[in-house]
């Protein structure tokens, strides 16, 4: 909805209103709604969205054309076709009818867990998490990078989990790559093709690559989870000397068991990612671009790959098969979903979630970037309310924010949903990529909501 026309004029209409109007009133998460942003959004239109997504939870999404068209055409897109780009899936930007963009990769290899990099560039390429109630694997999973108590520097931390993300993306990309020929043989789209510009000029199906434009994606999932775990070693082990190398890491083998002190500090008193402090934020800009670096870099038969950064619900299943990190998390909880902080750790409230946030360079994720922020209801009401969130929006935007999405709901609420469902039949939240009425979800994914923490302004 809204954004612009090809030619760069406002594509606000009756039907834009309608379908908002709608959407509020009938309270479905389905069909998904995004709101196109551009300087010349009108303010009635900002208005309709924010009291829709007050009633039908993180319904529309805000999409932020001047940070999303350059990064289309970044991609190889015209000016033309850049403007005129539609969300599809979750959050992923792409061309309306000529792209075959397959945002969540081919096959099962769809989302990179970024948390584990590190934890095996820590580790020597071993993962201590036992999965499925079996003992760890005593095979390496990747590459021999050395144990964090044998690295003498910070930059050898660095350079370690900058080898494991290159090794894994590029292994990440070879299994979407194989998908995709075995895809294209036994899983054709004539329908698509029929429909796509490029495949009737070139007489060759989307599989194969007949669509105009082409990409392939990979989401990262966890940069809250890194950018403060990179941080955490530094400050606590190279800097402050806090504990030792062999300290931390022996702490993490054990998932913070008998090291209750450490682990209070880091969780109460050591500066987290999404609270606006630019010595911890430069490591999720750091960890951005590595990905990034690395995920451009990979070709498939259909073309280049684009990063994104969303989770859908990975970062609880991830989180599950994922062992303690240095920022405080404990083995088994969930990673932080999307660009967002993690849950409970952003303590200096909205402006300064954004000003950590944007400090990732978005224009190179034209595979899409999530940000979830949940608002109390009275925070929201009245017209001071609709201004307070719409002037948000906006300053996040003009800092290179690519979207945002917004839960207007109390964790009490949820909470009560949790024990009387029937009494919250209709109650839409925004989970990730996609809303969903909370009673129906697993209770692992209503956890993971209650825990985001509740904003003011």
């Amino acid at each position: 909805l809204g954004g612009v026309k090809p030619d760069g004029t406002d594509a606000t209409n009756a039907v834009t209103y309608m379908m908002l109007q709608s959407s509020g009133r009938l309270l479905l998460h389905d069909p998904p709604q995004a709101l196109r942003i551009h300087k010349g959004t009108p303010p009635e239109l900002w208005e309709a969205a924010i009291e829709t997504t007050k009633l039908a939870g993180g319904v529309p999404t805000f999409e932020n054309d001047d940070v999303i068209i350059p990064a289309l055409m970044s991609r190889g897109h015209t000016l033309e076709s850049a403007r005129n780009y539609c969300l599809i899936g979750c959050v992923e930007p792409a061309g309306t009818g000529n792209e075959w963009p397959a945002c969540g990769g081919t096959g099962t290899e769809t989302y990179f867990n970024m948390v584990n990099a590190l934890i095996l560039a820590i580790n020597d390429g071993y993962n201590p998490m036992p999965v499925f109630g079996r003992p760890p694997r005593k095979e390496r999973c990747g590459l021999p990078t050395g144990y964090l108590y044998g690295m003498e520097t910070f930059d050898d931390v660095l350079e370690a989990f900058k080898k494991q993300m290159e090794f894994f993306i590029k292994w990440h990309a070879s299994c979407i790559n194989s998908f995709e020929y075995v895809a294209r043989e036994v899983l054709p789209q004539p329908v698509v093709s029929a429909t796509m510009d490029g495949c009737m000029e070139k007489g060759m199906d989307v599989m194969y690559g007949g669509a105009e434009y082409n990409s392939t994606g990979i989401a990262g999932v966890g940069i809250g989870n890194i950018a403060s775990s990179l941080y955490m070693i530094k400050h606590l082990v190279y800097d402050k000397k806090i504990c030792t190398a062999r300290e931390l890491y022996d702490a993490l083998m054990n998932n913070w068991k008998g090291y209750e002190d450490l682990h209070r500090y880091i969780m109460y008193e050591a500066p987290h990612y999404g609270n606006g402090i630019k010595e911890v934020d430069y490591y999720a800009k750091w960890v951005a671009d590595v990905f990034a670096n690395a995920v451009s870099a990979c070709t498939g038969p259909r073309g280049r790959f684009s990063p994104g950064l969303y989770p859908v619900t990975t970062n609880v299943i991830f989180g599950k098969m994922t062992a303690a990190t240095p920022d405080g998390r404990y083995a088994g909880e969930p990673l932080a979903d999307g660009i967002s902080p993690v849950q409970q750790r952003d303590k200096n409230g909205p402006t300064a979630i954004l000003l950590s946030v944007s400090q990732i360079d978005q224009k190179r994720f034209s595979n899409g970037t999530l940000l979830n922020m949940k608002f109390h209801p009275t925070s929201m009401r009245g017209e001071e309310g609709v201004t307070k969130l719409k002037n948000l929006i906006q300053a996040y935007f003009e800092m290179g924010g690519m979207e945002v999405q917004i839960n207007v709901v109390s964790a009490e609420t949820l909470r009560d949903a949790q024990k009387n469902p029937d009494n919250y039949k209709n109650l839409i939240v925004r989970v990730a990529g996609f809303s969903a009425y909370f009673v129906e979800l697993h209770v692992d994914s209503q956890n993971d909501l209650i825990c985001r923490t509740e904003l003011a302004m």
